[in-house]
């Protein structure tokens, strides 16, 4: 009797470290978010820095495009005791992809212009720089718009013949003005019009991740809006370096770019 009493003591006070560091969601690939189950008062690092665990213990993380190296995650709970878990990304092979009779100015801009791209990169880093608390990370993306995938991510682009940076993003094909959705709800960071992107949009989910739509032909939304899932946020266009009407879809988790695709999963017909 004395032993089966001391059993549920222990059980009572010992704490309750099951499940954690479970990855419940993602891919050990490049371009991958993987979701992460931890104990709701533990402390998570990924490589030395503190990542944010929301107050029912989901954190996240995520593979760059060219990542490597092993995400090594340590928790540590209120008891002081610690639960590691190491994941390295598996490599893909990407694309080549040539896109020819883009502007000549959208490919090599002219000197009048980089001031312009400069701050236009200052103020895309800043809107995906937020780490809110806002718990839309954590839930199934759906995809902003249907139609036909014409670009993927990661491929290394060739534009008008010159070898350009990879990209980051899914292109999605359909006719101007289709009604672009949020895949999953958040505030809104940005709605401008940039050089190279056109109207844009940046969505904050919170924990640092961010959807970004380009090419639109205008915004519905304003800069520090609530937005929730499938609520119309912009409309398909072609402004900027863009071809022909289409939406660009891209992810990132601070300054990784990570793969839509992988992340809202087969598109729906439907």
């Amino acid at each position: 009797m004395r032993i089966i009493l001391l059993y549920l003591i222990a059980l009572v006070i010992a704490p309750n470290t099951a499940g954690s560091i479970e990855v419940t969601r993602g891919k050990l690939l490049q371009g991958s978010l993987l979701l992460l189950q931890v104990d709701t008062s533990s402390t998570v690092t990924v490589n030395g820095e503190t990542i944010p665990v929301s107050a029912n213990g989901k954190a996240i993380v995520g593979f760059h495009r060219d990542e490597t190296e092993p995400l090594h995650i340590i928790e540590t709970l209120k008891d002081g005791s610690k639960k590691e878990l190491t994941l390295k990304p598996k490599l893909r092979v990407y694309r080549e992809q040539r896109i020819n009779g883009l502007p000549e100015n959208m490919v090599t801009p002219p000197d009048k212009v980089l001031k312009r791209i400069v701050e236009d990169r200052k103020q895309v880093t800043k809107a995906r720089s937020y780490s809110t608390s806002i718990n839309a990370f954590e839930k199934i993306f759906s995809w902003p718009i249907k139609g036909i995938i014409t670009g993927t991510y990661g491929t290394k682009r060739i534009l008008n013949g010159k070898p350009r940076a990879p990209h980051y993003g899914i292109d999605i094909a359909a006719p101007k003005g289709t009604p672009v959705r949020a895949p999953q709800a958040g505030i809104i960071r940005m709605a401008k019009n940039l050089y190279f992107t056109g109207w844009t949009i940046i969505l904050d989910h919170g924990h640092g991740l961010s959807s970004t739509f380009l090419h639109l032909s205008g915004t519905k939304a304003k800069v520090g809006q609530r937005v929730q899932k499938n609520q119309i946020i912009g409309n398909v266009g072609s402004t900027g370096r863009s071809t022909g009407p289409h939406l660009d879809w891209r992810i990132n988790l601070l300054k990784k770019r990570l793969d839509p695709h992988l992340i809202a999963g087969k598109m729906s017909r439907k």
